[in-house]
């Protein structure tokens, strides 16, 4: 009685593993094309009930923002998605910014923190 209940539970396991290399795999080469276009700013909110999001910010030009990219989701099939609302826009703006999901709000401004901090080095 208790091994396919066992066996259900090792094979759901298995394939969040398996997913979960997916997503972090699609992370990496994210980050790997972004750094050809500048310096990467990394905002990551994580809840335990309710939507995570990571945000990705670049500037060439330690102004403005040139790329960004987000990603939102609380399962292992969240992918990266580009932000044409904060492209382009400088520093400033995008501190200005409110945003309607408190998660966002969180993860843009660590990244623009984050930017900040490393074009400061």
């Amino acid at each position: 009685m208790w091994a396919p209940i066992i066996v259900i539970i090792i094979v759901a396991w298995l394939l969040q593993a398996v997913f979960t290399f997916m997503q972090m795999a699609n992370f990496r080469k994210r980050m790997q094309e972004l750094r050809t276009k500048g310096t990467i700013g990394v905002g990551k909110v994580t809840k335990k009930f309710g939507i995570g999001a990571i945000v990705l910010l670049v500037s060439s030009d330690h102004k403005t923002i040139t790329a960004a990219e987000e990603m939102f989701g609380v399962t292992v099939f969240a992918r990266f998605k580009e932000d044409e609302k904060l492209k382009g826009l400088s520093f400033e703006e995008v501190e200005s910014l409110e945003f309607k999901k408190e998660s966002k709000q969180e993860a843009v401004e660590q990244a623009l923190n984050n930017l900040k901090k490393k074009i400061k080095q």
